[in-house]
């Protein structure tokens, strides 16, 4: 039996761990219709129907994939270089706080509740109801950071999307938004790799 159709046989929830060019990557075999490569913090995955063979897929996308995995690498060794601030419990929650109230007014929004908890994908979330959720990891961010998040969050009381006319009242207040969306990428491959 050759490798590709143990491969098949395997389940569809468990990954299969192998390389391309010396890039590690994960075999995710799902029931969807296209074949598609992904890179997330704990790097490559290439997700495939059954049948298909992972490898002609990123022969297929070769050169996209390599160059990807150059930025990565890069992204995680500038990442290494950032430093962790450590914001105590109680100055972590009274900089959120402070922060809620002077942005909620500027927005003239109403927070109904702040949560807070562990994500590995976002810095935080925004019901339509008014509760707010961020990451517990924002304690380990410079401030500015946080203040941008939290304004973030706050704007989506206004646009629930990522449109234009959100990016414009992110950009009243943080005309640099697109360098502090780098820095939290940064932030967020160091905390969570």
């Amino acid at each position: 039996m050759n490798f590709f159709r143990k491969l098949v046989e395997k389940k569809a929830a468990e990954p299969v761990i192998m390389e391309f060019e010396g890039i590690p990557f994960v075999v995710i075999r799902r029931r969807v219709r296209y074949s598609r490569v992904e890179f997330k913090h704990s790097g490559l995955r290439v997700i495939v129907p059954r049948g298909i063979d992972p490898l002609k897929v990123l022969e297929e996308h070769r050169e996209s994939i390599i160059n990807k995995y150059r930025k990565l690498i890069s992204q995680v060794e500038t990442a290494r270089e950032k430093t962790l601030t450590h914001w105590t419990e109680a100055e972590f929650k009274t900089l959120i706080a402070s922060y809620i109230e002077q942005y909620s007014r500027q927005l003239q929004v109403r927070v109904k509740e702040i949560r807070f908890r562990k994500m590995r994908r976002r810095w935080g979330s925004c019901r339509s109801d008014g509760i707010i959720t961020f990451n517990r990891y924002m304690q380990f961010i410079p401030g500015p950071l946080i203040a941008y998040i939290v304004f973030h969050e706050l704007a989506h009381l206004i646009v629930r999307g990522h449109n234009q006319r959100f990016k414009r009242i992110i950009a009243l207040q943080f005309p640099h938004y697109r360098q502090l969306d780098k820095e939290l990428n940064l932030f967020g491959l160091k905390l969570l790799t």
